[in-house]
């Protein structure tokens, strides 16, 4: 249906299991027949976007590549990625398959059925929180001189070339044997 494989393993009593964080949601039909019959042109105006007709669908002036038809079911061309409410909140609003359930039974005013769900303990802090290396370039070239040959053939002035070297907003590797500037 769209939903991330491997992420949620979904059983006969509409019960998600987060494989990952060892969590237990357990979601009503009454409940998720709510979120799945969701009209996604009013959801997607209530998040702030500007929804146009396109012949028999609709569509939004922030991302042109998604239609929504039937109301229910989008498609987005550029990336073929498609679903319904739910999956359209879990890939442009960053959230999960219980959080985004949980969102549209708010939307449409509907309390949770069942009990809120159970969560084994949590996990250290340490080993959640991975921190990302610092971004660094390789070493740049020590002349430029390849990169300023390249631009200088395309027919860029050489002045332009060298103000934006010293600049600093261009920038040659230092490979020998690749040619790549940034």
């Amino acid at each position: 249906m769209g939903y991330p494989s491997g992420l949620f393993l979904l059983s006969a009593g509409l019960e998600v299991r987060n494989t990952n964080q060892n969590t237990v949601f357990r979601f009503t039909d009454a409940e998720m027949e709510i979120a799945r019959e969701t009209d996604l042109s009013d959801l997607l105006a209530s998040l702030g976007y500007t929804i146009k007709r396109v012949g028999n669908c609709y569509t939004t002036k922030e991302m042109d590549s998604l239609r929504i038809w039937d109301r229910r079911r989008w498609y987005r061309f550029s990336s073929r990625q498609h679903g319904d409410a739910i999956t359209f909140l879990q890939e442009f609003c960053g959230k999960t398959f219980p959080d985004a359930v949980n969102y549209l039974l708010d939307y449409h005013g509907r309390t949770r059925d069942s009990p809120q769900w159970s969560r084994a303990p949590p996990t250290s802090k340490a080993a959640q929180s991975k921190e990302r290396p610092a971004f660094a370039l390789p070493p740049a070239h020590t002349d430029q001189r390849r990169v300023f040959a390249y631009l200088c053939k395309r027919g860029i002035a050489s002045q332009v070339i060298q103000s934006f070297i010293d600049a600093g907003l261009l920038y040659e590797f230092e490979f020998s044997y690749f040619f790549n500037l940034a």
